[in-house]
């Protein structure tokens, strides 16, 4: 039996709440106030018209589509919009919004518009005032702003619980509702800047008579007005801004005296006052007044205290009860302009804080000593470094058998004065490596015990773990892979993969008895699992250390899952603990390439799941991004200060690029070096009366060393001048990390070696191999000053610290060598002084080296001048700095405003626009499941409405190259939880189900038409099909009129569409009933989308005597009439579920949807809402209902008598509406899920409790589910 007790829990619940203001108001002009939301995601008009106020005005009582039906803030979706919705500015702003942004704000265009708003698209959605000649000057809300609760935003928002069963205090029985009133003037003549003022109780009459006698006045003598340009009238005068802000306090934020207690300048009334200027200065976003700038989002804001159990409003203690008016049902009585009214108490309360803060700051600031005081007693910031190889060098005496440690060369090893060390409080975690093997639990506790005391954690695997994930995909997979070596090219024998790459044999000659490999798809299977073994356990041990507000910086592609693992790790806690950084070390690779890798999606995503992912170059970057959106569909956008920022599940994760230099004051030390100074000297004698070309390269194929030595040979070959003038000093490195590729490199280089002695003698070159990942740094740093010319040939390689010490080491140099660097590698990119190549053009690189051999001295030290700035001063010290600075700029993760007493400004210091954006991105919670299905149960009509595609279906993104499935004439159908959830949803009498689809009838038919009591309406909603009888034939589809010659409108679109079909592969047309689209979905995101602009261009001028529109979302292009949306439906639906049984209404509403086109429905529903019992004389009605198909409807479902005005009989009874977008994002939604299988939970979860399938599965099965 269900339980029908009384729901405790407030979520969902809908407030209605009506608003009153007092207002003398020029003849013509109307009073408007904001909605439930100051800033709105769809309401922006136009460029010349951002309000979209002249429409307003002329345009009320409209329905889903329009501001007057809505009492919600995003009713007025269709006031002032363009004819075109594009995906792209739909996804920032909202459909059909058109923001000035990017433009001179200079501009006459813009200072009429009056923006300079960083929150420029949630401009203005108002709810219409009225008043009569009995009430005024009090304005009224036509209908009611509508407010929905929703559940505290809690620490756990994470898509692996939508309960959040911990987090028991999530009611709250006062809601703090923030509104802002604006007038509306279009037509609105004065030529006294009394037009506007504030008028209160001290207002002399005879002004507001004279005001209210005046029917048409001229503006010419408005000096308040002064350099602002305004919009011309028909006789050549000059006209208000068509929308006017109230801000009484304009004086005050001019001398930042908010809670000042002087009389506000603007209570005067003469031509050079300040009332009128107070509102225009800030509608018209004045670029100085007072010296300050002034911007909309900062204007002042009202605020009303609820109580939610009563929807009443709730007097505050200081509140002086005889200056308090209502009206008769109890309503409070603002004064526009009314700078004493109680609403703005909290408003000036916060300013006050606010100024008080930036005294005190200000004081601090001059105060030198204090301010060193807090910074020093300030607790140091946390930071995780986890690599895997932890920056240290450990071995074992063998005499004593003790365990020793000290910190390696490498930009992530602490150094001595860094000025990170002493700014924050880093601590490593990752593997080392040993000379001495692991033997025991002691040796293991030996090593703990000894790094700990090094700020590190080390952990330990099992050495097959170990090897398949390091040796086997690590290097056998992502390495190559990410040094652009495809499938194909692995089959080369230079790149025969390693299956033999995780035994423990070793070997000493760079030999193998077998180097023949063949592809097996399984050992890599057994590769991956080890990896992602590997970076689970990072992140559990990860996370057990961290504390809120730590940062953890992960680096190098080992770990390129830890960034996901470790948020799936936090929200088993329920806590997003920490800011993260995921810093790449070695190239990423073109898209093409990346696609390749079988767990490539995967790899991308866990990068993804990075607060800041970082490159050393923009190229990688570049790649990065093009992988991002060839694969997983997603784009890029700039950010303020040169960084780039891609959209992921509702985050924008930032793309930086910073280079990084040598430790100079470590190589300027070991410059000095007894060692380095005899080695520098023997090499000079050794090869006396030769240039010396130097080359230290590691023994594997992407060095290109074989390429170098094919070179040199060419050059002693060509030019017989150079064989008694040059040799050759390379040195390569055997790491043993790539076995196979190592010994086939090896014994290529050994065989041309010895082909060069054979031909021109041993002189000529001095090679060597070194076992080991480095040369020793005295040797090195020897070798580079002794030569004259450095020779790096990579044919794939990321950023190189050898080139940067040889240019450092040519300090002091008589004659400072030169850099030959390859255009393939990351050092191309930094040094601008170096000599570049292709190592591939062998006729340019041979005159290159001759080149650098034969440059004069000033060339010479001209070329080191370019470079050796930056790598004497671009150390890791500046480089992390770079790097944090960018992460806390972007999240905001530091407050360097905190005081020593840990006080927490986040609120108080914030601007008022800041303020208010925090406080609704507050409200835009996370759906709770248990808070849906409380409110199910207590409820018993019930409507559901869900979109299809991207909602009860997973869909890929249109801008994915590698979409799973096709967008072909046949739909997916959902999973069959879903479909068995339905049915049991469907079942219940008390439930009215819509799945609402873009789509035509056919496909969404065939995909569910065949659940009984299930609704579908198809083409957004143009035509429909009510629920289905148990046991019927076939259904009975209707459909709306809404007054388009459809037949017209095809015979011209189809003759056009056709044409860009056979241009564009991989399109196709696709017709529905009221709604012909062009389909690019499957062809190549890029080339669709520009086809699209170009196919939209042309329809608009072909049909632009028709009154339709055009949709270019889900990678389609839509012709449908101007008034189809799929608002209209859910409206219909919800008036039709109100009117049966004698008219007892609905008590629960939930509707669900992904994209932008969906936002439409979240409006209807609260425009329903504020309709109900209220303005009869203004509901408009849906368009005509017609029969498309035989067949009978139910008697409960009227939907041909639809009643034009619904007086319900349950106005007493709680209301349950829960409008939910699929993905975090702007929307009108109240609340968010993050994708398809949160939607399948909850349907799942309402049917029958249990959990969805494939949410129980483990990793990324419930994915697999649905592509």
């Amino acid at each position: 039996m269900e339980d029908n007790s009384t729901n405790n829990s407030t979520a969902g619940r809908v407030v209605r709440v009506h608003l009153a203001c007092r207002a003398y108001l020029p003849i013509g002009s109307s009073l408007r106030v904001t909605g439930s939301h100051l800033w709105d995601p769809s309401e922006s008009g136009s460029a010349a018209d951002m309000s979209g106020a002249r429409r307003v005005v002329a345009i009320t009582g409209q329905d889903a589509y329009t501001a007057g039906g809505s009492g919600f803030a995003g009713g007025s979706l269709g006031i002032g919009a363009p004819n075109v919705v594009n995906e792209v500015e739909a996804a920032a702003s909202g459909e059909g919004t058109m923001t000035p942004l990017g433009k001179d704000m200079a501009s006459p265009e813009n200072v009429l518009v009056g923006v300079h708003d960083s929150h420029a698209p949630y401009y203005v959605s108002s709810v219409e005032m009225v008043t009569s000649p009995e009430t005024y000057p009090i304005w009224r809300t036509r209908r009611p702003v509508v407010l929905v609760l929703t559940d505290k935003k809690s620490k756990r928002e994470s898509a692996d619980d939508m309960d959040d069963e911990d987090d028991d205090d999530n009611d709250s029985t006062v809601l703090h509702h923030h509104y802002r009133y604006l007038v509306v003037t279009p037509g609105a003549e004065t030529d006294s800047a009394h037009g506007l003022g504030r008028f209160d109780s001290d207002s002399e009459m005879e002004d507001i008579n004279n005001l209210l006698n005046k029917t048409k006045i001229s503006s010419g003598s408005l000096s308040a007005l002064n350099n602002f340009t305004l919009t011309s009238n028909e006789n050549g005068g000059s006209e208000f801004p068509v929308a006017l802000w109230e801000n009484p306090f304009l004086s005050e934020q001019t001398s930042d005296n908010v809670m000042g207690d002087s009389e506000p300048a603007m209570s005067t009334y003469s031509a050079s006052g300040s009332s009128f200027g107070a509102m225009t200065s800030s509608v018209m976003g004045n670029s100085h007044v007072g010296g300050k700038r002034l911007e909309l989002e900062d204007l002042p804001y009202r605020t009303l205290k609820i109580d939610v159990n009563t929807a009443s409003f709730i007097r505050n203690a200081n509140m002086d009860e005889e200056t308090l008016e209502f009206t008769e049902d109890g309503v409070i009585i603002d004064n526009w302009n009314g700078h004493n009214d109680a609403t703005f108490d909290a408003y000036r309360l916060r300013e006050g804080l606010r100024k008080a803060y930036q005294e005190r700051d200000a004081d601090m600031a001059a105060d030198g000593d204090s301010g060193m005081l807090i910074d020093t007693q300030k607790a140091r910031k946390r930071i995780f470094i986890v690599c895997y190889h932890l920056p240290v060098i450990v071995s074992k005496d063998p005499e004593t058998g003790e365990w020793m440690a000290c910190w390696a060369e490498s930009i992530l090893a602490k150094t001595a004065n860094s000025a990170f060390v002493s700014s924050f409080d880093p601590h490593w975690v990752g593997t080392c490596t040993t000379s001495s093997p692991i033997e025991n639990e002691a040796d293991r506790q030996a090593l703990r015990t000894l790094l700990a005391g090094m700020d590190c954690t080390v952990l330990f695997f099992d050495e097959k773990v170990r090897d398949a994930h390091y040796k086997g995909f690590c290097k056998q997979v992502l390495w190559m892979a990410f040094h652009h070596v495809d499938l194909l090219d692995s089959r080369d024998p230079a790149f025969g993969m390693d299956f033999n790459a995780t035994s423990t044999e070793k070997y000493t000659d760079g030999t193998l008895l077998d180097l023949e490999s063949h592809w097996d798809q399984r050992q890599i299977i057994k590769w991956w699992e080890a990896f992602s073994l590997v970076n689970r356990t990072f992140a559990a041990e990860v996370t057990k250390m961290v504390q809120p507000d730590d940062v953890v910086w992960v680096h190098d592609y080992h770990l390129s899952l830890l960034p996901r693992m470790m948020s799936e790790e936090e929200a088993k806690i329920g806590s997003r603990l920490t800011k993260k950084i995921f810093y790449l070390h070695i190239p990423f690779p073109v898209s093409m390439i990346f696609k390749e890798i079988e767990f490539g999606a995967t790899v991308l995503e866990g990068i993804l799941h990075a607060d800041v992912v970082g490159f050393h170059g923009f190229t990688d970057a570049r790649h990065f991004l093009s992988s991002a959106k060839r694969i997983l569909g997603l784009s890029h956008d700039s950010l303020e200060g040169g960084l780039l920022g891609v959209k992921y599940k509702g985050r924008t994760v930032v793309v930086t690029m910073s280079s990084v230099s040598i430790e100079s004051e470590v190589v300027d030390a070991v410059m000095s070096f007894p060692t380095t100074i005899s080695g520098a000297a023997e090499l000079k004698s050794k090869h006396s009366g030769r240039a010396i070309i130097a080359g230290v390269d590691v023994a594997q194929y992407l060095s290109g060393v074989s390429l170098k030595l094919a070179t040199y040979e060419r050059l002693l070959q060509d030019s017989p001048s150079w064989r008694g003038k040059v040799v050759l000093v390379q040195r390569c490195l055997i790491s043993g990390a790539r076995r196979l590729d190592e010994a086939r490199t090896i014994r290529e280089i050994r065989g041309i070696v010895n082909q060069i002695r054979s031909k021109f003698g041993d002189a000529v070159i001095d090679y060597e191999e070194i076992y080991g990942s480095t040369m020793p740094i005295d040797q090195r740093v020897a070798l580079w000053k002794a030569a004259d010319c450095l020779f790096s040939a990579d044919v794939r390689g990321g950023l190189a610290m050898m080139p940067l010490e040889f240019v450092f080491a040519q300090k002091g140099k008589d004659s400072p060598g030169i850099v030959i660097a390859s255009e393939f590698s990351g050092t191309f990119a930094i040094l601008n002084g170096a000599l570049r190549i292709s190592p591939f053009d062998m006729k340019n690189t041979l005159a290159t080296v001759d080149r650098a051999l034969t440059m004069s001295k000033p060339e010479r030290e001209g070329r080191l001048l370019r470079d050796i700035d930056f790598v004497s001063s671009s150390g890791s010290d500046k480089w992390i700095q770079n790097v944090l600075r960018d992460l806390f700029d972007q999240t905001k993760a530091v407050d360097e405003e905190e005081t020593d007493t840990g006080d927490n400004r986040s609120s108080e210091g914030k601007s008022v626009g800041a303020f208010l954006a925090a406080e609704q991105e507050e409200q835009f919670t996370r759906l709770r499941s248990k808070s849906v299905i409380s409110a199910y149960k207590s409820t018993s009509k019930r409507v559901i409405v869900l979109d299809f595609n991207g909602t009860i279906v997973m869909k890929q993104a249109v801008d994915s190259y590698l979409k799973r499935d096709s967008a072909g004439s046949t739909m997916d159908a959902p999973p069959a939880d879903v479909i068995n959830s339905l049915r049991v949803l469907c079942s219940d009498p008390k439930n009215t189900v819509f799945v609402v689809s873009g789509d035509n009838k056919e496909n969404v038919e065939k995909a569910i038409g065949d659940i009984p009591g299930l609704g579908l309406a198809a083409s957004n909603g143009s035509c429909f099909s009510p629920p289905m009888q148990e046991g019927a034939a076939y259904r009975t589809w209707l459909a709306l009129d809404l007054g388009v010659d459809w037949a017209s409108v095809e015979r011209v679109a189809l003759r056009i569409m056709a044409k860009f079909t056979a241009r564009t592969n991989g399109s196709f047309i696709k017709r529905a009933h009221s709604s012909i689209g062009w389909s690019y979905y499957s062809c190549d995101p890029e080339f669709g989308s520009l086809q699209a602009k170009y196919l939209v261009i042309e329809l608009e001028r072909e049909l632009a005597a028709f009154d339709v529109r055009f949709v270019n979302l889900k990678g389609i292009v839509e012709v449908i009439p101007r008034k189809l949306n799929k608002g209209i439906i859910v409206k219909k639906i919800l008036r039709d579920v109100a009117a049966r049984n004698n008219n007892a209404g609905v008590d629960f509403i939930l509707c669900m949807g992904d994209d932008i086109s969906d936002e439409k429905m979240f409006t209807s529903v609260f425009s329903f809402v504020s309709e109900m019992n209220e303005d009869y004389a203004n509901v408009v009605p849906s368009p005509p209902v017609i029969q498309l198909s035989q067949g009978t409807l139910l008697a409960s479902q009227p939907f041909l008598l639809e009643k034009p005005v619904v007086r319900c009989n349950n106005q007493n009874e709680q209301l349950y509406a829960f409008t939910v977008s699929v993905g975090k994002k702007e929307s009108h939604a109240s609340q968010y899920v993050d994708d398809a299988t949160d939607v399948a939970d909850l349907l799942v979860k309402l049917s029958s409790g249990e959990l969805s399938s494939f949410r129980r599965g483990e990793g990324d099965v419930h994915l697999m589910q649905f592509s």
